[in-house]
């Protein structure tokens, strides 16, 4: 029965409220009477249920109306859902060696002192090409950056330290909100960096006997927020702007919002810990990594403007494990979403601390443990929200076939519910065996695009890589010399 004071009120005001409403929130709506139906079906709440579905979020006001949006975000996910880009552009790569890819801008040096950025562009997402190019006064060893803030992390190799320093991406200059001096110097010969909004993040690695070392501070104050030493510790990643992720043959989770300077082993106060099934004794870990991208508190670059981007909490975590068993190396590939580690530690009161979740208890159902489909290989921007991509015949001779897992579990369950593209959805289980103690199975859902690609002139790279961007597939040919840019 539809209740005469709500209905009774303004069509105008009634979209208002509908409009602070969540998609699961408008669908409820729905099924309250034969007006709010209507009015859920209208161009406004379509918008803001297929932006869920899709893992986007609403852009800044433009000229662009809701249905100009909704068209356009529908055009999108159709040429996604079949690697139908739109344009293919060939760029060389440059001979400083040191690259990076943050959400749609790609970055790499010309010589050690000098940085040579492109916006890629959108069809879909009405973003231009763009590009430009920073002269330094230092040479730089290494690099990440975030166009939303402007940011630019530099590594200088500086005799035998290095130094951290803090520019803006569009200019070159010091960043406004960097504090003086340069915020750290380390004598750590490897590293590897992330940025998640004003936290800043370095795993120092020494080819000597000291053990690894994390170190995450506040950028733009210099204070410390965690510093952990241990031989265990082989990657991180940024769970939230609260949680960090620490890699190795265990997952620990660091709180950060209790901050201390003191350095600590990495078994030292760790909020909770993600266990591994037990291994094989003939098995021994050589490696971990986990990837991740955008951040989770990705944000667009504001200067694009785009009528929608991905939403920050969408996200797949990728562990790769790189295997000795009886001898033999091999790589296996564990595909985690944030939601399976979030809903965990959520269930945790706060004043537990190095409670342990056993594999049984996450693995089987909220993970996919996968034989790695190729070796080891630096371009390792794989990843994008729920997108994983990966070439399937990576050969000189067979036709190359790209290939996309994609874990959105909402845009599986709207397939179901339509009777649509459900034949490319892999619900079975993964059975791994002869690795662990025990059988390993494991059945988080997902569903494969793919497209052979046409076949190659003989004057054409061969591409050894693929790597994933908001808007955009880049192919890397087997020289390392040229990309190719796929844009949607």
């Amino acid at each position: 029965m539809e209740d005469p004071l709500l209905t009774s009120l303004p069509v105008e005001l009634i979209l208002k409220i509908f409009s602070l409403l969540d998609w699961r929130t408008l669908l409820i709506c729905r099924e309250v009477c034969k007006f709010f139906c209507l009015i859920v079906e209208g161009e406004r709440a379509q918008y803001e249920i297929e932006l869920a579905v899709s893992g986007m979020m609403d852009g800044p006001p433009s000229l662009l109306t809701t249905s100009d949006r909704l068209a356009l975000l529908k055009e999108r996910n159709a040429a996604w859902e079949s690697l139908k880009w739109v344009e293919s552009q060939d760029i060389p790569m440059m001979g400083g060696h040191i690259w990076e890819l943050y959400g749609d801008v790609f970055a790499q040096s010309s010589t050690p002192d000098v940085l040579h950025f492109r916006q890629l562009p959108s069809k879909y997402r009405k973003i231009e090409e763009k590009t430009w190019g920073v002269a330094l006064d230092i040479h730089v060893r290494d690099f990440t950056m975030d166009p939303a803030q402007d940011l630019l992390v530099l590594i200088e190799q500086s005799t035998s330290l290095i130094r951290i320093h803090l520019r803006s991406l569009a200019t070159g200059d010091r960043h406004r909100l960097a504090p003086q001096p340069a915020i750290l110097q380390n004598a750590r010969a490897t590293y590897t960096l992330q940025v998640c909004d004003n936290l800043l993040g370095i795993l120092f690695l020494s080819p000597e006997d000291a053990d690894p070392e994390l170190t995450i501070w506040n950028w733009t104050t210099g204070k410390v927020i965690l510093t952990r030493f241990s031989s265990e510790i082989a990657t991180f990643a940024f769970l939230s702007s609260r949680f960090l992720l620490v890699g190795s043959a265990r997952v620990y989770v660091f709180d950060m919002t209790q901050p201390s300077s003191e350095k600590f082993g990495l078994g030292v106060g760790y909020f909770c810990a993600f266990l591994w099934p037990e291994f094989d004794f003939w098995t021994s870990p050589v490696t971990f990594s986990i990837r991740s991208d955008p951040s989770p508190t990705w944000q667009p670059n504001p200067e694009a403007r785009p009528p929608f981007s991905t939403a920050p909490g969408d996200r797949l975590f990728i562990i790769t494990v790189c295997l000795v068993n009886n001898g033999r190396i091999s790589s296996y590939d564990m595909f985690i979403p944030a939601e399976t580690l979030l809903s965990h530690i959520e269930t945790l009161p706060t004043e537990v601390v190095s409670h342990e979740i056993k594999w049984d208890e996450w693995g089987p159902t909220g993970t996919r443990l996968m034989r790695s489909l190729s070796q080891s290989s630096p371009w390792v921007c794989y990843v994008f929200g729920t997108k994983f991509v990966s070439l399937v015949e990576p050969t000189h001779t067979s036709p190359q076939t790209l290939e996309i897992r994609d874990f959105n579990k909402l845009a599986m369950k709207r397939d179901a519910k339509a009777g649509d593209r459900i034949i490319d959805h892999v619900r079975d289980t993964t059975v791994i065996r002869k690795v662990f103690a025990k059988e390993i199975h494991t059945s988080l859902p997902y569903r494969v695009i793919k497209r052979t690609l046409p076949p190659r002139p003989s004057t054409e790279p061969f591409f050894a890589a693929v790597m994933c961007s908001e808007d955009s597939l880049i192919l890397v040919d087997s020289s390392h010399r040229h990309l190719r840019i796929l844009t949607f």
